[in-house]
């Protein structure tokens, strides 16, 4: 079994996760154009279109050790798969650190110190975004800074399912029940 090797090094860094609630299900993932880890300009929900997607987002370093609770389970069944799950195989999953104001001068130290710390399979699903960042936190209904929100969009981009904070097996098992 891989170990999840991501370290999110989040001081003075805004990094974005999904929205709480169910505020936004039913409306389209807005328009955010990044670049992962390995350089792939990515811009989401298009890059999501044709399968379900799994989008975690931190929008401050206070949200760090909540989002590290979700890694290594999504890691493990939708990136590794491991998992039993036939559908696994059918998940984008994407982690978006989000870079605004006074944290865009950590954005290329940052960039950098992940792509040096984290698995080569991994680098493809983490999207760095650096700009504003208030239209996301308005549409997405992102309320507080130091919590990860989780996404999850249907083939279509569309907001199936959200939730904030630290894993559980309850959100994992209603995340399975949306994609099956």
């Amino acid at each position: 079994m891989k170990k999840l090797l991501i370290l999110l090094s989040f001081t003075g860094l805004s990094v974005l996760l999904p929205l709480s609630g169910h505020a936004q299900v039913g409306k389209m993932f807005p328009s955010l154009t990044g670049e992962t880890l390995d350089g792939t300009p990515i811009t989401m929900p298009d890059k999501a279109k044709g399968k379900y997607t799994l989008i975690g987002m931190a929008h401050s370093s206070d949200a760090e050790q909540d989002l590290q609770t979700w890694m290594d389970p999504i890691y493990q069944k939708y990136i590794a798969k491991t998992g039993l799950l036939d559908a696994a195989e059918d998940v984008n999953v994407y982690f978006i650190p989000m870079f605004s104001g006074s944290s865009m001068p950590f954005y290329d130290k940052s960039k950098k110190q992940m792509k040096e710390t984290t698995q080569k399979d991994l680098q493809s699903h983490v999207i760095f975004y650096k700009g504003e960042i208030t239209t996301y936190k308005t549409v997405l209904s992102i309320e507080k800074k130091d919590t990860p929100y989780i996404f999850l969009l249907d083939a279509t981009g569309k907001i199936v399912y959200t939730t904030s904070g630290n894993w559980t097996e309850a959100k994992m098992d209603e995340i399975d029940e949306k994609i099956q």
